[in-house]
């Protein structure tokens, strides 16, 4: 999911096994030595013989203890790149899902139920952008949208495992003539991962961006690009961008980032359409609310995404698709949740889109969400 300039953007389970290894117990009762008599001595008709005994215990089945992995004792890479083997299957279901006379809706659902099925959380809603829209379009409950014939689409994936995340975008086109579209945001981004390392500053990496996307006659949008990613933190502080020009700022080993880039046949540059919102996240600074159905919205939220972006379509499982509306609303005008607009070019333009996830350590990387990495 793109980070946005500001204008004014299972765990797995490491078996541990405790094995309680009941010992059998060997319990020896000592045959009594016999000694020699010194003398005729009187006994009874039959000798008693002291045998040895075996007492057995129950052998218990070996109890397995689950340990639950975490950054310090496995480090962050093991959960990254599970986000990202999850990211890479829900991908793979995605491409087959998206196709003319497809709802957007279904395609959402399909996406994100598969990331809860194979043991991943949701990193933000799935989004589903069509032709000049570039980000941030995710279905609403009642949504009626279907991909049609001559749309290019851009579905963008986010996976969390304990807060680490894979992003991870794809675009699909419906028309003719958007090859070369889609492959100068997709050379974009390769040539991207090519050139990141530690030590490499951003203004680098958003100037081959630049160059790669104007090579087919294209350009890239200004506004959005890739950033850095931590746990529980979508949108780290450090943003990739598409474009040359920008501050330097080194990239470090030990730390995820997702390359981002936007081609685009328009202008390059974002309209921001407040009227349509969809995915919003919470604000972590709370006040007292009056609204019933807001207070309601909020315990949702604070229980099952808050530190991560969520979508109308979830609170609205939980409340009725209009009071989830009228709620959403109501704790953005209190400025408790952060909106995220959909954000497009210019009207009858096309954009194209391309990501992944990519850890930096030592001097080496790995792309997380590609496949035999």
């Amino acid at each position: 999911m793109s980070k946005q300039k500001k204008q004014t953007k299972t765990s797995s389970t490491k078996k541990n096994p405790a094995q309680k290894k009941t010992s059998t117990t060997k319990t020896t009762t000592k045959k009594t030595a016999a000694k020699k008599p010194t003398a005729a001595k009187t006994t009874t008709p039959t000798k008693k013989k002291t045998t040895t005994t075996k007492a057995t215990t129950t052998k218990k089945p070996a109890t397995k203890k689950v340990v639950k992995k975490t950054p310090e004792v496995e480090g962050p890479l093991e959960f990254y790149i599970k986000a990202g083997e999850i990211a890479i299957v829900v991908k793979k279901l995605l491409r087959s899902k998206v196709k003319v006379g497809a709802s957007v809706l279904e395609i959402c659902e399909a996406g994100e139920t598969k990331i809860k099925e194979l043991g991943g959380n949701w990193a933000f809603p799935l989004n589903v952008s069509i032709n000049n829209v570039a980000a941030h379009y995710s279905a609403q409950p009642d949504d009626d949208l279907v991909i049609r014939k001559g749309d290019i689409v851009k579905v963008d994936c986010g996976v969390q495992i304990d807060g680490y995340v894979a992003d991870t975008a794809f675009t699909v086109s419906f028309g003719t003539g958007h090859k070369d579209l889609i492959k100068a945001s997709e050379e974009a981004t390769k040539a991207a991962i090519d050139l990141i390392r530690p030590g490499i500053t951003t203004d680098r990496i958003g100037t081959e961006i630049e160059d790669i996307i104007r090579s087919y006659d294209f350009r890239p949008i200004r506004e959005l690009g890739g950033h850095q990613l931590d746990q529980n933190l979508l949108h780290g502080p450090i943003m990739i961008p598409n474009v040359k020009g920008t501050k330097e700022i080194k990239l470090e080993e030990n730390q995820a980032y997702a390359i981002e880039t936007f081609a685009t046949s328009g202008t390059g540059r974002l309209l921001r359409t407040e009227t349509k919102c969809f995915i919003f996240q919470l604000n972590p600074l709370q006040i007292p609310l009056r609204l019933d159905s807001a207070k309601k919205a909020r315990r949702v939220i604070l229980s099952n995404y808050s530190n991560f972006p969520f979508t109308t379509r979830w609170i609205a499982k939980e409340l009725s698709i209009p009071t989830a509306k009228i709620a959403l609303r109501y704790l953005a005008d209190k400025a408790q949740i952060k909106r995220y607009p959909v954000l497009s070019d210019v009207k009858d333009s096309l954009v194209s889109q391309s990501e992944h996830t990519v850890f930096l350590t030592g001097n080496s990387r790995v792309v997380t969400t590609q496949p035999n990495q």
